[in-house]
């Protein structure tokens, strides 16, 4: 993959060693930087990039005067960029490039181990990868090419034992918990387990169910937060009793085409298992566990 902007005076042209695949986090990018000069051009140097792009949106709060001098407060939504340089070559140094002038240069670039994936169906959130080789200049607009490319996340083998899992939010009334083989999953997995649910009094639900939830959350300023939950009933109307152990299996999948588990400075996207048991004429006695969505499997 190759992209390139005529600067007027000369041209530069990037191409990755996976045009058409992704990388993983871990890994090295390759990259060719190619710069042809068409008429004697004067930088402060030319350099190759790895570059994450970070678009993010977030929540503030704005005021205004009326015609009668009040002030009306108000809640706005604003997108906005953050980049990062993950790793940076200096190509050539300040000084004047003579017309004629071609010259190819390699540039390795390690991809962090902790590096956000690729995030394009956010719905606060996006990320983007981009290879960008600059020709920067004095007074006048640097020469610029870039590339894109994918970064994917696979599973570390941290999260990855079986066990009993899961926080109750009333201890008192049930203690929940989650049956889980692994803590750690891939898009387009199917999650497996039991809900686990030991009553600590007796009382009444309408239903026992299972969500399914991933969060953007955004902290700048006011804090912006989006949810979506995909649910899945496990029981209907159900008496509880002291001293009861109820074994519910399940299984849910996880979406294909969604954000995986990210963190930066600005934004993060975690996942949870949350068991629920739906009370009527009160808040619903819950467990939740975080669980850890990755790209795919190496």
């Amino acid at each position: 993959m190759f992209d390139f902007l005529k600067g007027g005076k000369a041209t530069a042209t990037v191409t990755v060693d996976r045009p058409a695949q992704p990388y993983y986090v871990g890994e090295s990018v390759q990259a060719t930087v190619d710069i042809q000069v068409q008429k004697e051009l004067n930088i402060t140097e030319a350099r190759a990039q790895l570059v994450c792009k970070e678009e993010y949106q977030y929540r503030y709060r704005s005021s205004s005067t009326d015609s009668d001098g009040g002030v009306d407060t108000d809640i706005e939504e604003r997108w906005t960029t953050a980049e990062q340089t993950v790793q940076h070559q200096q190509l050539l140094p300040e000084g004047t490039l003579a017309s004629g002038f071609r010259q190819t240069f390699g540039f390795t670039a390690p991809i962090p181990a902790d590096a956000p994936p690729t995030c394009e169906n956010g719905k606060i959130v996006r990320i983007t990868w981009l290879v960008k080789a600059t020709l920067a200049r004095k007074l006048a607009r640097d020469i610029e090419a870039t590339v894109p490319i994918r970064l994917l996340s696979t599973p570390t083998g941290e999260a990855s034992s079986g066990g009993e899992y899961g926080f109750s939010n009333e201890p008192d009334e049930a203690v929940l918990s989650f049956n889980l083989p692994s803590l750690e999953w891939c898009l387009g997995d199917t999650v497996k387990g039991e809900l686990l649910v030991r009553p600590q009094k007796g009382f009444d639900v309408s239903e026992v169910r299972l969500e399914l939830v991933r969060r953007e959350y955004v902290p700048r300023d006011l804090g912006n937060t989006f949810c979506e939950a995909k649910k899945v009933k496990l029981a209907g109307r159900t008496r509880l009793q002291p001293g009861q152990v109820l074994a519910l299996p399940f299984s849910i999948a996880v979406p294909e085409a969604v954000p995986v588990t990210m963190r930066t400075h600005h934004s993060s996207v975690t996942w949870s298992l949350i068991g629920v048991l739906a009370r009527s004429l009160r808040r619903d006695t819950s467990a939740e566990q975080e669980i850890f969505v990755f790209s795919k499997r190496p």
